[in-house]
């Protein structure tokens, strides 16, 4: 199956792809649509938006831009709903520029400087492959939310590596993503591969772009994440939810993946350390079906463990 693509109508080499993905977003993508669209830089853009069959208009505001500016929009529109990582492959294997930006449809930038910025420091500094900076986490009022509610607390400046990326930490929200455009030279079968790998999909791209080389982290405030706690978004589905497993299943997936496809080792055993231990807080803070049930997959994964470390002493 393939989209609809409506071609962006700029002869000119683009330096910067930026991916915009979005589904039932037709509160919100008006917002990041302008906030792209404000942007004082020097560097030509394209705005590549994957829309996944929304039942609401999204389409419909999509295509508005379009038509209004037929030189700075692609759009490549489902006639049917085929999830994040198909959406994800056909956008990320049309990217040309030299650079990538990332942003969902219900997140947006906040400032006008960010791509100019970001974009200007990557090409001084040829040693760091992305960079990234500093987000607010809002409601859907684009209001600040609560510290309880933000998964990401503003840091100062440093850079992430592959130090981090080895201990499966996240650099930055996506929103605040700027990288060199790794997947132009990958076969399709290549990408195909990292795309199918059952991993978060935020943290192997941050992974795989950090056991690489490192990401600059600006201390800038320069886009807003939002948190949607009702309908599709991710944050609705995953709300009050046991995520413990997913997450491990996920620092799994992504560390057979790497170690495959790109020779590199990761270790997930402090990250199920880590995680079995919150599981048991959890239980004992909580006592439910579902923190019963991810506990005893802990457990009996951890037992699976000291199974077979007895049989190699013995």
């Amino acid at each position: 199956m393939k989209p609809k693509i409506y071609i962006c109508q700029n002869d000119d080499k683009v330096f910067v792809d930026i991916i915009m993905l979005t589904y039932n977003h037709e509160s919100y993508i008006e917002k990041a649509i302008e906030s792209v669209l404000m942007q004082r830089t020097q560097y030509s853009y394209r705005i590549m938006i994957g829309e996944d069959c929304s039942t609401d208009s999204t389409r419909q505001i999509v295509k508005r831009y379009y038509k209004k500016y037929p030189d700075k929009f692609e759009l490549y529109l489902w006639n049917q709903n085929v999830g994040v990582n198909i959406n994800s492959l056909e956008l990320v294997k049309n990217c040309k520029g030299k650079y990538i930006a990332q942003i969902e449809g219900d997140d947006y930038w906040t400032d006008p400087n960010k791509l100019e910025k970001q974009i200007t420091f990557l090409e001084n500094h040829k040693k760091y492959i992305g960079t990234a900076h500093n987000v607010r986490c809002v409601d859907i009022d684009g209001e600040l939310l609560h510290c309880d509610f933000n998964f990401y607390p503003i840091c100062e400046e440093h850079v992430y590596a592959k130090e981090q990326a080895v201990r499966y930490e996240m650099a930055a929200q996506t929103a605040s993503l700027v990288y060199r455009n790794i997947w132009i030279d990958w076969s399709d079968q290549r990408l195909e591969q990292f795309i199918k790998c059952k991993g978060n999909g935020d943290l192997k791209v941050e992974l795989l772009l950090g056991v690489t080389q490192g990401i600059y982290y600006f201390r800038d405030i320069m886009a807003d994440h939002r948190r949607v706690f009702q309908g599709d978004s991710w944050t609705a589905q995953s709300y009050n939810k046991n995520m413990l497993w997913f997450q491990y299943e996920s620092c799994c997936a992504i560390q057979t993946y790497i170690k495959e496809y790109e020779k590199i080792s990761l270790n997930a055993d402090d990250v199920f350390e880590s995680l079995f231990d919150e599981s048991f807080v959890r239980l004992f803070s909580k006592l439910n079906k579902e923190n019963v049930i991810i506990y005893w997959k802990f457990l009996r994964r951890k037992m699976g463990i000291l199974l077979n470390s007895l049989k190699k002493i013995y």
